[in-house]
Order: C-alpha cells, then sequence, then structure tokens
C-alpha cells in the first residue's frame, strides 16, 4: 500500500531569465551584465527555426511608413511578409543596403545610418503585425555548463563546446533552409510544503515528521541544494519533458534513484520536482520539439516516487 506522509514537499525550477542568440554572439554575452551571480546561466537550449533573410529588391518610403519585406525560408517553399514601419527619418530620400545572403541590411539617408541590423532579431523585437510562428523555436538538444567550482557559466563553455559544434554542423547540413539558435537560461528555485489535514496519524508519525519537517525546511530554505545537484535535476527534467533529438541520457530515465547526479532530492525525501517554462516576455516566441506542442508556457511535475511507493499531495488530479 502507498504510504503517505503528513507533510510533502517539492521543488519548483522556474525560469528566471532567457536570452536568445547565435553562437558568434556569445563573447558579448557577459558585457551585458543580464545574467548575474544571483541569476546565472548554467542551462542551455540549441534551438532551430525557419531562416529570416531580407529582399533586397523590395523597399518603399513616403513621408508617413517605410516598408520592406522579409522572406521565410521552409524545406519547400519561401513565404514573404511585408513590414511596415513609422516613417521617423525626415525625409523619403533613403535606401537599403544588403549583401548576399541578405541575412543583415541596412537602411541609409544622406545623414547616415538610420538602422543596421541582422534579420532575425530586428524581427524578433519587432510588434509584428502578422503571424509570427516563424519565430517559435524547436529543442534540439539541452545542456549545461557548471564548472568544477561553478564558475563556468554556458556563455563561457559554449565558445569551444563540441557537442554544439557537432548539432550545428549536422543541423545546417540536413537543415539548409533553417538557423541555429542558442537559448541561454537561468531557473529560480520555489519551495513548497503541503500538509494533509484529512488523515489521522499517530503520535509518533506525527513527530517523526515534525523533525523531518524542520530537516528538510533547514535544507531548503537556509543551507540549500547543492548547486551542481540542482542544475543536473533541472536538466534532466527539461531533457525528459522536451525529449530532444540530440540528448541521449535522461530522457526516458528521469526521474530514478539510481542517479547520483541529484540524490540529494532523494535522501531529503523530496516527494516531487517542477519545472516551469513562461517565454513570451522575455524572447517573444514559443518553444516546441518533436514531442512537445508550441506554447508560450510550459509545466511538468515529476514525482519523484512511484505512485505504488507513495500516494503524492502534488498529484493534484
Amino acid at each position: 500500500m502507498a504510504k503517505r506522509l503528513p507533510t510533502e514537499f517539492a521543488i519548483i525550477m522556474n525560469l528566471e531569465k532567457m536570452m536568445i542568440l547565435q553562437q558568434s554572439e556569445l563573447e558579448f554575452v557577459n558585457q551585458q551584465n543580464y545574467f548575474d551571480e544571483n541569476s546565472p546561466c548554467h542551462l542551455y537550449f540549441v534551438c532551430k527555426r525557419p531562416r529570416l533573410t531580407i529582399n533586397p529588391d523590395y523597399f518603399k518610403i513616403n513621408n508617413k511608413s517605410v516598408s520592406i519585406k522579409i522572406r521565410v525560408h521552409y524545406e519547400s517553399e519561401m513565404k514573404e511578409h511585408e513590414l511596415k514601419f513609422y516613417n521617423n527619418l525626415g525625409t523619403t530620400k533613403a535606401k537599403l543596403i544588403t549583401k548576399y545572403p541578405y541575412g543583415k541590411f541596412q537602411i541609409v539617408t544622406k545623414d547616415g545610418v538610420w538602422c543596421d541590423a541582422k534579420v532575425s532579431p530586428f524581427i524578433q523585437h519587432y510588434d509584428l503585425k502578422i503571424d509570427s510562428e516563424f519565430l517559435d523555436m524547436e529543442v534540439l538538444y539541452i545542456g549545461q555548463s557548471y564548472g568544477v567550482d561553478g564558475a563556468r557559466t554556458a556563455p563561457d563553455r559554449l565558445r569551444n563546446h563540441s557537442t554544439l559544434q557537432g548539432i550545428y554542423a549536422e543541423a545546417i547540413s540536413n537543415n539548409p533552409d533553417s538557423e541555429i539558435w542558442l537559448a541561454l537560461a537561468s531557473f529560480e528555485q520555489i519551495n513548497m510544503m503541503v500538509m494533509h489535514g484529512n488523515t489521522k496519524y499517530t503520535d509518533d508519525e506525527l513527530e517523526e515528521d515534525k523533525k523531518r519537517q524542520k530537516l528538510v525546511n533547514d535544507k531548503l530554505n537556509w543551507e540549500g541544494i547543492n548547486e551542481q545537484q540542482k542544475i543536473n535535476f533541472t536538466e534532466a527534467s527539461l531533457i525528459r519533458y522536451f525529449q530532444p533529438p540530440y540528448n541521449k541520457i535522461y530522457k526516458d530515465s528521469f526521474p530514478s534513484p539510481a542517479h547520483k547526479t541529484y540524490s540529494e532530492c532523494y535522501e531529503l525525501d523530496i516527494n516531487a520536482v517542477v519545472i516551469e517554462m513562461h517565454t513570451s516576455e522575455m524572447i517573444n516566441c514559443r518553444m516546441f520539439s518533436e514531442t512537445i506542442a508550441k506554447s508560450n508556457s510550459h509545466h511538468k511535475r515529476f514525482l519523484l516516487n512511484s505512485v505504488e511507493e507513495r500516494k503524492s499531495m502534488f498529484d493534484f488530479s
């Protein structure tokens, strides 16, 4: 019979910060101070989405607006979308400058450069009045970067990352219509405790649970779980959820007490690990995989103990 303790604990790993960029831009991440010691970047997603370029032959300008066309490259077709901007150049004498493969462009006037941008980041931050499904990112791989002393962050490690290099090479070869993107992430820990008031327990069981409460509370709220272990079970949860094609470990084996990399959860008798991701305000796109539908919000609970072993208070269904 499944046991049920008076008090259950869960750890929620909530997406706190996310930044998308390409590998060539990694050296500039630390200069932006987006990630810091309170929200370090130790996890990353390797993703793909359709290649975006600009139509070199389309540029319109009048007193009110400036118009360009972007091209979205798919496996069997290419679609174009016209974008209009308010003309604040103070002139109608401007021109579009771009070179093959048309992934970058400039809009210049006699007074200088009004816009100098890569197409994809430019569109990412533009308030589109069209269906922007092409900005959604398919997760190919999820990894971590945590050095022996915890000093190595994802931007540092990814500059010379063999797995990433392999994914880049294979993905670009297999998907010439796509671009490979990195989503750097920082997750914050939220502790959750639930007490069950309907079941009758003996005095000995309640006294034992009181000691357990103090132990787990002190560990979660004051001492803290080992940082490496926390990164490990967050990474494992994300891999199990998204099932990225380039990941092997954890796709079918998380959670398991046999994994020493997050054994502290079992030692503390934590009953559930939860991942939560809300990306719309951070990166203005949805994430998905071959098995997970496109969404701005992703939520998944993993019970560390089987239903046969423990009836969970977090199993709200």
